[in-house]
């Protein structure tokens, strides 16, 4: 894939999960990324959220939740 395709599918899931995470989506997942690396939920919010944006892109997950 090229630089500026991985860029775009990046930005798409990045902003998924902004979206999910107002939904309410996200929380036992902002959870346990909070207690692993010892993050404040609401402090390190953006810290988290990339986090899993990170992990969803780089693995696939959440491929029927996300439209990348």
């Amino acid at each position: 894939m090229s630089n500026q395709h991985n860029e775009n599918e990046w930005e798409k899931t990045f902003l998924e999960i902004e979206k999910m995470d107002k939904r309410g989506e996200l929380e036992a997942d902002i959870q346990l990324v909070s207690k692993t690396y010892g993050l404040h939920e609401d402090d390190d919010r953006d810290e988290i959220l990339f986090f899993i944006a990170e992990m969803i892109y780089e693995h696939n997950l959440y491929s029927k939740t996300i439209d990348v």
